[in-house]
């Protein structure tokens, strides 16, 4: 037994030996390659090679002999490859490659072709052809590959995804709109992510909409032909989508419901794109589709909720209001207030309700009354001190500057650390600033510059510094019935608050004058940045874009370094995304606000805007 053991030792130890000197040979040989000593790499490459036959070693000495030029050894080496691992694709194309850096294409050529002439008929032997002409460049033999597989496989999708990527590649966008079209062709969902992958990659710089209009083009051509193809349908409601084409994608929703049984639920999901793109008047007639066609049809009740939400935005950001619109609205609002009465569930609805009264029908009495009945209506302490918010902010709209401020302090001390609490403060701090208290304002601004929520703390910072930047020291004024006065101490600040008051009053023409006279009374001050971008904001919801756009970019150019200079580029993508309908530029600058104002609050979104623009499959 002894013996026996201490024979097994030594054949284990012999083992070690060998393997422990083929491993330094194989490090050697690696570390001569490095070093481009490739005669000494050689040398030892093919000794390994000789007892080891693997592909990892191959690489390197078939490299090796290439970069030496020593094309003969290369192809005596490939010969056995090819004759020990006939099966194995990539010798043979790599035999071919060695007559090409000879200098014998036509050798070479011979070679390619007799690889695909001969290839079988079975998946793994396309693929692995596939990607060893992949792996030297050859991209037209890399598709004759493929489409020889397809014919051998009598499978006119296999590679699918890989002939796409080839094609974009060698930048063959038609024929990627041919392979969409044939994969369309299936009806099969199994393909749709695919599709659109592909579709995303094609659109991604298109520019001048060129290819948009190919495929869409060529989409619409075979469904005209294929009525029944739903895919293809499918894939033109998503591209419209993508191309904020919502009319387009409207129509195509109603269809995919007939067809698909859906009870106007892809209706529904371009309503609800449509309103958070901004095209309230599509949004709008989705809804009242769904509505029209009765309770029993699916999401009925959210069309009716919906709807009242998109009148109101859309309103909200016109200017100057249709006093019709706010009437109609006024009534449809009371109608369903009056249906499912007040409580939680109705907060949403009452609040715009009241709002609605006070800022676009000019019934502030009646909001009040709307507000203190809600008040008492309700115990949740928040509830109640979200109304006396919105009742603070109908009493400033009326001048009711005391009352105001009683309730916004009430909502402060009652929620002291809560974010209803910093907005009651922050709110309170404004109604200061309108009647040129800037001081007092300043002050509680700063505290509020360290609040928990972001979004109140930048305003507050932002506001804070407004004053501190424009404000001379002068005596506060001892009353608020000084609201608005004209003494000449910070008259540029005063008038400037008094456009924002306007503003908030929903007075944007009055406002402009304002704005234009802080201009005229400080060309060069900083509240010059401030003004223009209220005015675009104004001209912005009176549809004059153009003049916005103008306003945006003298913000952005003369005053990128300020403040507001993050909010400009901004608000201009979103000009440009949602009412100019230029992706190529909206993208532009939400990728400018992304590389140059990485801290910016709006980072988030403009990454989302510019994915959701080039078209990114987002779950």
């Amino acid at each position: 037994m002894k013996k026996i053991f201490l024979l097994l030792a030594l054949i284990f130890s012999s083992f070690c030996y060998v393997i422990a000197q083929q491993s330094q040979e194989e490090q050697l040989a690696m570390q001569y390659y490095k070093d481009k000593e490739y005669d000494k790499a050689v040398e030892l490459f093919e000794k390994i090679h000789a007892k080891k036959n693997d592909s990892y070693i191959y690489y390197y000495y078939y490299h090796a002999l290439l970069e030496l030029e020593r094309y003969d050894n290369a192809e005596k080496m490939l010969k056995k490859q090819i004759k020990a691992f006939p099966n194995i694709q990539r010798y043979k194309v790599d035999l071919a490659y060695v007559y090409e850096r000879s200098g014998d294409n036509q050798k070479a050529d011979k070679n390619y072709q007799d690889c695909i002439k001969n290839l079988q008929a079975k998946e793994f032997a396309v693929n692995e052809l596939c990607n060893a002409f992949m792996s030297r460049a050859k991209y037209d033999y890399a598709v004759e590959t493929i489409i020889k597989g397809r014919k051998l496989l009598n499978n006119e999708q296999f590679m699918s995804k890989n002939l796409i990527n080839i094609y974009k590649l060698q930048h063959h966008n038609e024929k990627i709109i041919d392979e969409i079209v044939s994969l369309v062709k299936t009806d099969n969902e199994k393909y749709q992510q695919e599709v659109q992958t592909a579709i995303q990659d094609i659109l991604v710089d298109d520019e001048d909409n060129f290819l948009y209009m190919s495929l869409k083009t060529a989409l619409q051509k075979f469904s005209q032909k294929n009525p029944s193809n739903t895919l293809c349908i499918k894939q033109l409601y998503w591209i419209s989508q993508i191309h904020k084409e919502y009319a387009e994608a409207y129509i195509l929703a109603k269809s995919l419901d007939k067809r698909l049984k859906m009870e106007g639920i892809y209706i529904y999901e371009i309503a609800t794109v449509a309103a958070n793109n901004r095209d309230y008047e599509t949004a709008i007639e989705a809804l009242n589709y769904i509505i029209k066609k009765g309770e029993e049809t699916h999401n009925y009740v959210q069309a009716k909720m919906k709807i009242l939400d998109v009148k109101y935005m859309q309103l909200s950001e016109s200017s100057p209001i249709k006093m019709v619109d706010a009437l109609n609205l006024e009534q449809d609002f009371r109608k369903i207030i009056e249906e499912n009465g007040v409580h939680s569930g109705t907060m949403d609805w009452i609040r715009k309700y009241a709002h609605l009264l006070a800022f676009y029908v000019n019934k502030p009495q009646d909001a009040i009354n709307v507000l203190n009945s809600a008040i008492s209506s309700t115990r949740d302490i928040k509830e109640k001190n979200q109304y006396k918010i919105d009742l603070a902010d109908v009493q400033l709209y009326t001048g009711e500057i005391w009352d105001a401020s009683l309730n916004y302090s009430q909502v402060e001390k009652d929620l002291p650390n809560d974010v209803l609490g910093n907005e009651a403060k922050f709110k309170n701090a404004k109604l200061s600033f309108y009647i040129g208290e800037f001081n007092w304002a300043k002050t509680q601004l700063e505290v509020l510059a360290a609040a928990t929520s972001k979004l109140i703390s930048n305003d507050a910072i932002y506001s804070s510094m407004l004053i501190s930047d424009n404000l001379e020291e002068e005596e506060e004024p001892d009353t608020t019935m000084a609201l608005f006065q004209n003494s000449e101490g910070n008259l540029a600040l005063k008038k400037y608050a008094q456009a924002e008051f306007l503003i908030f009053q929903n007075k944007d023409m009055e406002a402009i004058k304002y704005l234009d006279s802080v201009i005229i009374l400080s060309p060069l001050g900083t509240l010059v940045d401030d003004a223009l971008y209220q005015k675009a904001l104004i001209f912005i919801k009176q549809k004059n874009y153009l003049e916005a756009e103008l306003l945006l970019k003298r913000v952005i150019e003369k005053y990128g370094d300020q403040l507001l200079a993050d909010d400009a580029i901004f608000k201009l993508a979103e000009l440009y995304e949602y009412h100019i309908k230029d992706t190529s530029k909206a993208m532009e600058y939400y990728q400018k606000l992304l590389k140059e104002y990485s801290d910016s609050l709006y980072v988030v979104q403009a990454r989302n805007r510019y994915r959701s623009l080039r078209g990114d499959i987002i779950n």
